[in-house]
């Protein structure tokens, strides 16, 4: 062998082995390399970052519907009235009339009123014939603001008109004397009316008699 092909020899065998040690080299630190993880790609959120986010909002929870009737004094009809709470802070007040047991109830009329008034069926609501109801509505500091008086089954009067506002009617009488309660019927149509003096005295009784709607002034006070 000449000593050309020896060197020849010599040279592929040092490029093999050099590039054996090379690829050794490579997997031995692809092996050792660490590994990745999933989870590496995700910013961990300090302390300080999680105290401050914000919570979500409490939703408010409504009070639950509430419902309250008076009995005419013979047992035989009652007056319903169920008080809904709505988002608005405003609250909605449904009227009806059944009979004693609260069977064939009819409705009435639907109110709605903001937070500073309320409605209530007062304990003598029925007139002695069971014929006439009156509720009242009032603001929440306990003064009576309003008085309706209906049919027993809601029906209209004979003017058309589905309940008689009787605060109304008795302010546009002008009296010169001013509204403060009803306190109940003095027959089967004469609800009772008591009033203020202008000087905030007490002043003289009325009856408001319903089918008329006539407003008369008593010589006597309730």
């Amino acid at each position: 062998m000449t000593i050309r092909h020896q060197l020849e020899l010599e040279t592929i065998s040092a490029v093999t082995l050099a590039a054996f040690v090379g690829i050794f080299l490579a997997m031995y630190n692809n092996n050792h390399r660490p590994k990745s993880s999933i989870f590496s790609s995700i910013p961990v959120m300090q302390e300080e970052q999680v105290s401050a986010v914000s919570p979500l909002p409490a939703v408010p929870v409504l009070p639950k519907p509430q419902i309250i009737s008076q009995i005419s004094s013979d047992g035989t009809k009652q007056v319903i009235m169920r008080t809904t709470y709505n988002k608005d802070n405003t609250q909605t007040y449904t009227f009806s009339t059944a009979d004693g047991s609260g069977a064939n109830e009819q409705a009435i009329i639907s109110k709605i009123l903001d937070s500073t008034k309320t409605m209530n069926i007062p304990f003598n609501t029925w007139s002695p014939d069971n014929k006439y109801f009156f509720v009242q509505e009032q603001i929440k500091e306990g003064s009576t603001s309003g008085i309706m008086a209906f049919k027993a089954l809601g029906e209209p009067f004979n003017s058309g008109e589905k309940y008689f506002d009787v605060t109304d009617l008795f302010i546009k009488r002008n009296t010169g004397n001013n509204f403060s309660e009803a306190t109940g019927w003095a027959s089967e149509t004469l609800i009772i009316i008591n009033t203020t003096a202008p000087n905030n005295t007490k002043g003289p009784s009325y009856w408001f008699e319903v089918p008329s709607k006539a407003i008369i002034q008593l010589s006597t006070e309730f």
